[in-house]
């Protein structure tokens, strides 16, 4: 089913006369009765009764017209709105995600947009996960941005940005100029981890239960820049994602190394919205950000350097 058979329809319905369609529609009568042919043979039934050179609904037809109406409906809005943007209309953008990604990786996505859209007005609240979905519901805000999914059948979790664990170290750390560790090196040193009641650290939590080691979470905390501190301090390993240590590892104050056959689970960032709330301007920020978080990926991965 394509727009050009749906404006055709439409156009049909209009005007009550395939010849009349096509001479609105600047085409061919055969290629208009061609387009009606190929959606009537998709929907499995006729649209259209011909009689005696006027043409009108059947009762299939009348079914689909205000789906037909309602699709043509949008598309003008859509056109609409990609022109508002174009002139630098304003709007406002309604984010939520939490404390770590908003200090780290979503002011350089941001001001990327910004330059692109400089009309736009910007909102961004930092809260949990749970948090983000209640405000998605209640439309406080319109995209949320999180590490984890929710049981939430209404809410559409779009997978961002994937990366397994590695051991973040300071430069001065001795295991710095390794290229791989494995679980036991690890366990040798002190580990600087989330709070326990986070859900990041509920899985290294049950991952080391799983193996039947034991470990020191000998620093723990939920504020990302004090976990900075620690580890330019030489003072532990910290098993994360190294997104979140992005510019301090291409600055070479620290290093991020793979884990050998790396039994944590995959670090994620989620995309969330509701799809009838997303508006066009929603939309580009969606595509944006698909396309900035691939320039944070790595070259290599855990698997590549003898990881996982």
């Amino acid at each position: 089913m394509t727009f050009d058979q749906i404006l055709t329809f439409v156009t049909i319905y209009r005007l009550g006369s395939i010849s009349k369609a096509a001479e609105k529609l600047y085409l061919p009568q055969p290629t208009v009765s061609h387009r009606i042919k190929q959606l009537e043979r998709e929907l499995g039934k006729p649209l259209l009764i011909r009689a005696n050179g006027t043409v009108r609904l059947s009762q299939e037809g009348s079914a689909f017209l205000p789906y037909a109406l309602s699709a043509l409906n949008s598309l003008d809005q859509g056109r609409e709105a990609v022109d508002q943007l174009k002139q630098g209309m304003p709007g406002t953008l309604s984010l939520g995600c939490n404390n770590s990604f908003a200090g780290t990786m979503l002011p350089p996505i941001l001001e990327s947009f910004m330059a692109e859209h400089p009309g736009i007005a910007m909102k961004v609240y930092c809260y949990s996960t749970e948090e983000q979905v209640n405000m998605l519901k209640s439309k406080h805000i319109q995209i949320g941005i999180t590490r984890y999914t929710a049981n939430a059948p209404d809410i559409t979790f779009k997978l961002l940005y994937a990366h397994p664990a590695y051991a973040v170290i300071s430069r001065d750390h001795p295991y710095a100029k390794r290229e791989t560790l494995t679980l036991q090196d690890v366990l040798k040193e002190r580990l600087i981890l989330y709070e326990s009641d986070s859900i990041s650290r509920k899985k290294i939590d049950l991952t080391f239960k799983d193996l039947n080691m034991l470990y020191d979470p000998h620093y723990e905390t939920n504020n990302l820049q004090l976990i900075k501190f620690w580890i330019k301090s030489t003072m532990g390993i910290f098993l994360s994602c190294p997104l979140y240590m992005q510019p301090e590892i291409e600055s070479g104050e620290m290093v991020a190394i793979p884990i050998e056959h790396n039994p944590f689970p995959l670090n994620q960032i989620f995309l969330m919205y509701r799809e009838e709330d997303v508006s066009s301007l929603d939309y580009w920020f969606i595509r944006h950000a698909e396309r900035q978080m691939k320039l944070f990926r790595p070259k290599e991965t855990g698997e590549e350097r003898g990881g996982r």
